[in-house]
């Protein structure tokens, strides 16, 4: 019995040391991170200009990123656009033009895809891409200007 208890004991042991070690290789943060962020549409060197498809009801433009493989990557903007929660419902809902976050491929390239409608033609959207490990962040943000067709 007692030889049992003293093998849980050294089980128990290792295994939080085993426990300790993970942690600590895990959050240390990636010194190699980097994030670059752009799209195709036509750039003045400031501010990205996307044109709205004439009479459509709603519209994308993608946003393209390039970061460490597999490397995730949170997305947020303060332009939002509303929709209504349920059909027949005076009920609405703010949401942002962009996803949470993505996931870059096996080679660091991704793309994120921006949300736009009628209400924001005339309107600056700003998409904001951020990488976030413990004690280390990288933040990049672009602007794209949302115009008519005419």
């Amino acid at each position: 019995m007692k030889n049992m208890k003293n093998t849980i004991l050294l089980i128990l042991t290792g295994f939080i040391f085993a426990s300790c070690e993970k942690e600590n290789f895990e959050d240390l943060p990636n010194p190699n991170n980097f994030l670059e962020i752009s799209s195709e549409l036509e750039f003045d060197g400031t501010v990205y200009t996307f044109i709205y498809p004439e009479d459509a009801p709603s519209s994308y433009f993608k946003v393209d990123f390039n970061s460490l493989p597999t490397q995730r990557v949170y997305w947020d903007s303060p332009d939002k656009f509303w929709t209504i929660i349920w059909e027949g419902s005076n009920d609405t809902t703010w949401t942002p033009v962009v996803n949470y976050s993505t996931y870059s491929n096996d080679d660091g390239t991704g793309h994120q895809m921006v949300y736009v409608n009628p209400t924001l033609i005339g309107d600056t959207l700003n998409i904001i891409a951020k990488i976030d490990e413990v004690g280390y962040e990288v933040y990049k943000e672009i602007l794209i200007k949302i115009e008519s067709y005419e």
